[in-house]
């Protein structure tokens, strides 16, 4: 039988999964219409609407995850998720420089974006915000790294960068991996806590984001 604190605690659970949920959508919300009007200003700029179909992706996966059973709600972690969830709403497509072709730009977009739908169909619901246990993936990408779905943005935001740069847009994505370092080792504690199965995961597969590198 439930006790009280366990359904107080069950309750808090939901409320908290529920108001993320909510505040996701209405941040993509905002980012959809400052990057819809800049691609609308100029429609040769695929990856504005290539960014804003991963986010759109993204935001779906978290609308229907999983709940979670153990959940980190430090504030630094929950600072982090937050910022690594909205920071494209800092992102500014006016006034930047073309440092590669935009065919370029969206090549590098689509390489990432594809490996990163694979490693979230491989991870389904699963897939969610803040560092939690949903159930442990390890096949297809999560073979090898054990966080692909980073990897795809990575991949992705580097082709944004490449055709949108601006000093204030690399500071936003610089900021976002500093954020996204802290998730990944966050993630592997929350997964690590009272999991042997995660722990022997970690040592068949070495590296979190890249490959021989880290």
């Amino acid at each position: 039988m439930q006790s009280a604190s366990d359904a107080a605690a069950a309750r808090e659970g939901r409320l908290t999964e529920w108001l993320l949920r909510a505040f996701a959508l209405l941040a993509y919300a905002f980012a959809v219409s400052n990057l819809a009007l800049a691609w609308w200003g100029d429609s040769s700029r695929w990856t504005l609407l290539l960014l804003l179909l991963i986010e759109g992706y993204t935001l779906l996966m978290v609308l229907v995850a999983r709940p979670a059973r153990l959940r980190d709600m430090a504030p630094l972690t929950v600072a982090a998720t937050l910022y690594a969830a909205f920071f494209f709403v800092l992102l500014d497509a006016r006034g930047t420089e073309r440092l590669v072709p935009e065919f370029a730009g969206v090549a590098l977009q689509l390489a990432g974006t594809l490996w990163q739908f694979a490693s979230k169909l491989v991870l389904g619901r699963s897939f969610g915000l803040l560092p939690a246990q949903r159930g442990l993936v390890t096949a297809g990408p999560y073979r090898v790294v054990r966080h692909p779905i980073y990897l795809g943005y990575l991949v992705g935001h580097i082709g944004f960068l490449l055709v949108n740069w601006s000093w204030r847009n690399a500071a936003v994505l610089l900021l976002l991996y500093a954020a996204q370092v802290l998730r990944m080792h966050r993630e592997e504690v929350v997964l690590a806590a009272g999991s042997d199965e995660y722990r022997r995961y970690q040592q068949q597969v070495r590296w979190r984001l890249l490959p021989f590198v880290y």
